[in-house]
């Protein structure tokens, strides 16, 4: 039988912790599950992030190995990119804004022995390790929904406006992303409306201002350009204008009028926060992602 001694739960939600026991035996068994059990989503040399079914529940399971002493030194502090990731996304529900809901974060401390083989390394340290089980969000990243093309025009432009309230909201909750990716972002029509949701909230910080916008903004231009997928302009700037609109009225505290100086203040806005995306982008450099996104994980079986 695999066996991982030295697990612990650091963090589960209240309604999971008689089940705790479930939990811990899920993530020793990790190590030897199958490929076919395992569907993997993101792999590397010391990480995966896979879904799996846990006691009857379809979940999606982000495993890290500790390679260095600040790794360590970051998780014994609650401070990892777990522990970041858990308290993001809690920040983000308390907005009322949607994140995929982490369930359990648990902690292994260093045992010799390989590690799993889903995380396709063959290293066999005795690093610390770090689970994070979160809830498995339906539908697709916005990023597959552009390289899909099945989205009619109506769809497209309300995911765009969907994608831009959802960055204005985040701002007016006094948070923002660091790394609002297009890949992040889960987007599921339910009805014909979009419902967006944030996956990976490791990036998560208490900011809001003009600046974090653009960046957020700019960030899921970048690598939408990086993979050959930039959005039709109109899309876009959708996008930017609904973020906009957003922002305007939690800075004012009212919805924004159609009167002139609503009309006028919003425009002004959206062309200083263009220009400013353009020379963010501009300067940033190669958008390539080192890895690429749509890329499904090699099985090193085959």
């Amino acid at each position: 039988m695999f066996i991982r001694p030295g697990i612990r739960v650091a963090r589960i939600v209240k309604e999971w912790r008689d089940r705790a026991t479930v939990v811990k035996q899920f993530a020793q068994g990790l190590g030897a599950v199958d490929d076919a059990q395992l569907e993997l989503l993101k792999a590397g040399k010391h990480s995966f992030v896979g879904r799996a079914t846990l006691d009857g529940r379809i979940v999606v399971v982000k495993w890290r190995e500790l390679t260095s002493l600040n790794d360590r030194a970051k998780c014994v502090f609650g401070v990892s990119r777990a522990y970041r990731q858990w308290r993001g996304a809690r920040l983000l529900a308390s907005g009322g804004i949607p994140a995929a809901r982490p369930f359990a974060l648990l902690v292994q401390s260093g045992t010799s022995g390989a590690q799993p083989a889903a995380a396709h390394s063959t290293s066999t340290s005795a690093n610390p390790r770090e689970w994070l089980i979160l809830e498995n969000a339906p539908g697709q990243t916005v990023l597959h929904h552009l390289a899909g093309g099945r989205l009619s025009l109506r769809d497209q432009h309300a995911l765009a406006r969907a994608v831009g309230v959802q960055v204005g909201a985040m701002l007016r909750a006094g948070l923002c992303n660091r790394d609002h990716k297009p890949s992040n972002l889960i987007a599921e029509f339910v009805d014909g409306v979009p419902i967006v949701t944030l996956i990976d909230t490791v990036a998560i910080r208490r900011r809001s201002n003009p600046g974090e916008m653009v960046r957020m903004l700019a960030t899921l231009l970048i690598e939408s350009i990086g993979v050959g997928l930039a959005p039709r302009g109109a899309i876009a700037f959708r996008v930017l204008r609904d973020a906009c609109a957003a922002w305007l009225e939690g800075t004012l505290g009212r919805p924004l009028g159609a009167h002139k100086g609503d009309r006028k203040a919003l425009r002004a806005l959206v062309r200083s926060t263009a220009k400013r995306i353009e020379q963010y982008i501009r300067f940033h450099g190669d958008p390539t992602p080192k890895d690429n996104p749509l890329e499904s994980p090699v099985n090193p079986k085959q």
